[in-house]
């Protein structure tokens, strides 16, 4: 990725464009889009995504980067108060009732897709985020097996990779058959699982 812009307005510019093309590719997926559309999305012209970003799969980059620590921002407000299993149950009942309302898959699971074969920097962007939601996962089984709800033999990280593979599993097969049913089985099968750990 290019070096950040050296003036106040020259990041503020790069930013701005950023920030739109996030949104577009919120909306139509990094495949979705031409670099034309992106261009008049970001009303950014061919030399300054030269000037700012290098080419295409760059910008590409740094908007799939920006998309994710949208999402992160939510998922981290949602569930780092997470601390006990009833806690769990009800912000996943969130997570899910969210969905409903907007069945689209899960934002970073359609980047993955999205970029995974095609743009290697935006590939590793989204699987650190993968690793950030995960970790919030396991932050929180952490602090339910410090409070003594979760068995000293229950692994948070394990734990975290399952519940994070469920719901990714569960969204996918939602967002194909068009209805929540999935999902929601996905849940409740995690949170079953959890609780084999539970003292």
């Amino acid at each position: 990725m290019q070096d950040e812009p050296m003036t106040a307005r020259g990041r503020a510019t790069r930013e701005r464009i950023v920030a739109r093309v996030a949104a577009v590719i919120a909306e139509h997926g990094v495949r979705g889009v031409s670099l034309e559309q992106v261009l008049a999305a970001a009303g950014a012209s061919k030399s300054q995504l030269a000037h700012y970003f290098g080419g295409r799969d760059q910008l590409m980059e740094a908007a799939v980067a920006h998309r994710c620590e949208q999402v992160l921002g939510g998922l981290t407000q949602a569930f780092a108060a997470v601390e006990t299993l009833d806690d769990l149950r009800r912000t996943l009942a969130g997570f899910v009732a969210q969905y409903e309302q907007s069945p689209s898959g899960c934002p970073i699971g359609s980047l993955a897709s999205d970029v995974a074969e095609h743009n290697e920097p935006a590939r590793a962007r989204v699987a650190d985020a993968f690793a950030a939601w995960e970790r919030l996962f396991a932050e929180a089984f952490a602090r339910m097996r410090a409070a003594g709800e979760l068995r000293a033999d229950a692994s948070p990280t394990a734990l975290a990779t399952a519940l994070l593979a469920s719901l990714e599993g569960g969204m996918l097969l939602s967002q194909t058959r068009r209805h929540a049913a999935s999902l929601h089985v996905a849940v409740d099968a995690a949170l079953a699982y959890v609780r084999t750990f539970a003292t």
